[in-house]
């Protein structure tokens, strides 16, 4: 697919960030299918030292006896420096697997740490939980500060039995899954959607803790159509999606669940595997991420009516100072941090920030095909017709 066409008008294209624009090697399929090639070289030198324990890469401990069950494929194993790690609640110290969960913890691109927001906490990766794992995926949820779920596959609605990609691993609607005794999900959703992008209403408390009645809102975003291993025929769905997110987080802080930025932990991105369309997800999330915090003037008009930028003009200088508070704590606030991303420059940050997501999860966006569609999702978000 052409990212342009020869009517494209000159005062579009320089509107376009510089990696965007026809110019820019980075804008031709030739380009991008050796970038692409050259990353899935850097991931083979990787893989080689993921049997070594000293490696950051290492994975075998992935396949152990006790957590081999746990992984729903055993070529897609989280890489053990960014893996996220559930609690030693009652019910995992019964068992004799450990605090095992496929999944790893995607942090910001070192170079485009000034170029974030303060409060942008990232995502974790993970596959679609198994009907044996989805009491440890809502734990993960619960310990992880996480509000926001994002699935990108469609999933089989019998629960009790794996199918090939992905089950339901949440309750109906109406109904409270009591996962562990300190552990209840509760669907507030009238109906269930069957829509092929359907937005789900949780909350999520523990029933034991007297301290407080307040239960957690978890919004899970179900988008059914994107194909695996493909991509979608049109931006348009994930669009949506990435503005819904925005807006739903604005109005958590408009009722009073929420105050500011650092209240909202990591969003939990999964399809079936954990990487291909997961990736690709993360990717142009983080890319409009960085797009509305440098105040890029040409984002096209967002639906819904949610005001690109309104998260980040509530940041209060209390607000970084906690934001850099636990980027120390969690080791992210070492290494280079870069120059703020400046648009009119010709510097690739889809290829810069998923060299990084590589780094953290194996095969994040596992095909050209998707790579592509990083591009074009971003060109189409950036106001170009």
């Amino acid at each position: 697919m052409a990212l342009f066409s020869s009517s494209s008008s000159a005062a579009s294209l320089a509107r376009l960030p510089g990696f965007l624009r026809p110019e820019s090697a980075s804008t031709r399929i030739g380009v991008q299918n050796q970038l692409f090639s050259k990353l899935n070289q850097l991931e083979r030198q990787r893989l080689q030292a993921a049997n070594s324990s000293d490696s950051p890469f290492y994975v075998a401990h992935a396949l152990q006896e006790s957590t081999r069950d746990l992984n729903r494929y055993t070529d897609i194993l989280p890489y053990k420096h960014s893996q996220i790690h559930v609690g030693t609640s009652v019910a995992l110290q019964t068992q004799s697997q450990s605090s095992f969960i496929n999944a790893n913890r995607i942090t910001a691109p070192p170079g485009l740490r000034t170029s974030l927001p303060p409060g942008w906490r990232g995502y974790i990766a993970t596959q679609a939980p198994l009907p044996h794992t989805q009491s440890r995926f809502w734990r993960m949820v619960s310990e992880q500060n996480v509000h926001v779920i994002v699935s990108l596959t469609a999933v089989s609605h019998d629960r009790s039995r794996r199918s090939q990609k992905a089950e339901r691993y949440w309750p109906a609607a109406g109904e409270t899954d009591k996962f562990d005794s300190d552990l209840w999900v509760r669907n507030v959703d009238p109906i269930d959607s069957h829509e092929q992008v359907a937005y789900r209403h949780f909350e999520i408390w523990n029933p034991n803790d007297t301290t407080t009645d307040e239960k957690r809102q978890v919004l899970l975003v179900h988008y059914q159509g994107w194909p695996d291993h493909g991509v979608p025929s049109k931006t348009n769905d994930l669009r949506d999606i990435l503005y819904k997110i925005r807006g739903w987080k604005a109005e958590q802080r408009q009722s009073g669940h929420k105050t500011n930025l650092m209240d909202f932990g990591p969003i939990v991105v999964h399809c079936s595997a954990g990487c291909g369309r997961t990736g690709t997800f993360c990717v142009i999330d983080t890319i409009l991420s960085v797009l509305e915090h440098i105040q890029y003037p040409y984002l096209a008009s967002p639906p819904g009516g949610y005001i690109p930028n309104a998260i980040e003009s509530q940041t209060s200088s209390q607000v970084q100072e906690q934001a850099q508070r636990q980027e120390q704590e969690q080791g992210q606030g070492q290494g280079q941090q870069g120059e703020v991303y400046d648009w009119q420059s010709d510097r690739d940050i889809i290829y810069e920030t998923l060299t990084f997501f590589r780094q953290e999860r194996m095969l994040m966006v596992q095909t050209a095909a998707q790579y592509g569609f990083c591009y074009s999702t971003v060109r189409d978000l950036c106001q170009y017709q």
